[in-house]
């Protein structure tokens, strides 16, 4: 190893054990799990409300003003992923992020829905329901775009900026619109995109 590899090593031994102890201060005797590699602004809101958990797997970003917030579910991310600024995460009914996900600025995941009202029934008083919302690995969300609860998202899906997703949308595809709507697919190894309804 050279002189120049062994410096930058330990230099990011160093980091990682002092991310170690920052996240340790900083979300000390709270059921928040963040891997010592990821880096997690400390403009950046990660908070346990009214019970859950938050984990965030390797090597993450979680840039500054974005928000994480439980509001009693989990939150879960895997390992590489980006959350960009002002982006809003929520629990609820249980948020689930796969691996090298990347969700850009001003993005909202809310994994739950009010119940309607009516003459007799205020919609405060409706309630809520809760399913959730699962993200698998390697999926591309663009900025302004808005999650709703009960989807999930296939693997390697670009979900396009300013889409709102209310269905669930398959792996492989482009999708875009409001509501969101797959319009292209790629074959599995990415080499070649198909309009939707064509041979995949």
């Amino acid at each position: 190893m050279t002189l120049t590899a062994l410096r930058a090593s330990l230099i990011d031994r160093l980091r990682t054990f002092g991310r170690r102890i920052t996240f340790g201060i900083r979300f000390f005797g709270r059921p928040i799990r963040v891997h010592p590699s990821s880096r997690v602004s400390l403009r950046s809101v990660v908070r346990v409300c009214n019970g859950g958990t938050i984990t965030i797997g390797r090597d993450c970003d979680i840039h500054p003003f974005a928000m994480l917030l439980t509001h009693g579910g989990d939150i879960s991310l895997g390992d590489h992923c980006s959350v960009n600024p002002f982006t809003i995460i929520y629990g609820m009914g249980g948020t689930h992020i796969g691996n090298g996900v990347r969700i850009a600025a001003h993005t909202v995941i809310v994994p739950e829905n009010h119940n309607p009202g009516n003459d007799h029934l205020p919609l405060y008083q409706a309630g809520t329901t809760k399913v959730g919302i699962k993200i698998e690995d390697n999926v591309w969300i663009g900025a302004g775009v808005r999650i709703l609860d009960g989807v999930s998202i296939g693997r390697n899906t670009i979900v396009g900026a300013g889409s709102v997703v209310t269905r669930s949308l398959p792996r492989d595809a482009t999708a875009m619109g409001v509501p969101a709507k797959a319009a292209k697919f790629r074959d599995r190894d990415g080499a070649r995109l198909h309009d939707a309804g064509g041979p995949r």
